[in-house]
């Protein structure tokens, strides 16, 4: 018997972080084992990621590995394999691609994921959703950018049409030639906007981003850890479920680590600058 999740691909971005990409892989086993998983790695040449990625292929998990890298882009070769996992995903009929980087962890089955998307992407304009918790720590720019629609609760994330990140619609893809000729988030979002299409972020969230990440600017890799998330409870979810509003991660669950509140979960800027953004997260201004 068939999935209903079936037709969707998980499709991780990873590079040289065994510890969190293997956290990601354990939250899609523990629950959305039925989605199929493809991982687009940028290079890597820790050990851990290449004997995780060999494991990976002998579980019949598709693995490209970047073999030219690219260390003029902030992001590497991150924007190439999106071209390519999109390209993989559309000749493989499937149906949706879920586009996630490995600091990221899956916290509770949405057992109405389906039809979630199917609403969503009944609106014409939108060829991209999100279902990633919000980040408390910029919540004045987040608010600054959301964009409330209709009465179901669903916001515009202004001004984009296509993030790093997200469920695209493959079949609305494919009639677009929707690609990302651009090494930045920025500049494929906006680019995609201005021809008139539109990301929606809906309200019952089930990704986060993982706290205080070990990240690669430039291929030189930044300070981090692995700080993982705990699972939503059956509480947890149904104060969720009953949201009309915007989801910021800490109101829901917390890291199995004590970590400050709120969580970091970008390039360390520095510690001064790191301790000016909490002051002003603190005194309510904004960050």
């Amino acid at each position: 018997m068939k999935s209903s999740f079936d037709k969707w691909l998980i499709c991780i971005f990873s590079y040289n972080r065994p510890a969190l990409l293997r956290n990601i892989l354990n939250s899609i086993s523990e629950f959305y084992p039925d989605m199929h998983i493809a991982i687009f790695d940028d290079g890597s040449n820790d050990k851990n990621v290449i004997e995780m990625l060999d494991e990976m292929k002998k579980s019949n998990v598709y693995v490209y590995v970047n073999s030219r890298l690219n260390t003029s882009c902030k992001h590497g070769g991150l924007y190439k394999m999106m071209n390519l996992a999109l390209a993989y995903a559309v000749s493989n009929s499937y149906q949706y691609a879920y586009y996630v980087q490995e600091d990221m962890q899956f916290l509770w089955r949405d057992d109405e994921l389906n039809n979630r998307v199917e609403k969503v992407f009944a609106r014409e304009e939108c060829i991209m959703c999100l279902f990633n918790f919000l980040q408390k720590i910029v919540k004045h720019r987040t608010k600054a950018m959301l964009t409330k629609i209709n009465n179901d609760c669903l916001y515009s994330f202004e001004p984009y049409a296509v993030f790093d990140t997200g469920v695209i619609d493959l079949q609305k893809a494919e009639k677009i030639n929707l690609n990302f000729p651009f090494e930045n988030e920025t500049e494929n979002g906006i680019l995609w906007y201005n021809k008139g299409y539109r990301l929606y972020w809906v309200p019952f969230p089930h990704l986060a981003w993982t706290p205080w990440p070990i990240t690669y600017r430039f291929k030189k890799k930044t300070n981090g850890n692995v700080f993982a998330l705990k699972p939503l409870n059956k509480n947890d979810i149904r104060k969720l479920l009953s949201n009309k509003s915007l989801a910021f991660l800490e109101d829901f669950t917390k890291s199995e680590t004590f970590k400050i509140n709120p969580y970091w979960y970008m390039h360390n800027p520095g510690w001064p600058k790191l301790i000016i953004i909490y002051i002003k997260y603190y005194l309510n201004l904004y960050v």
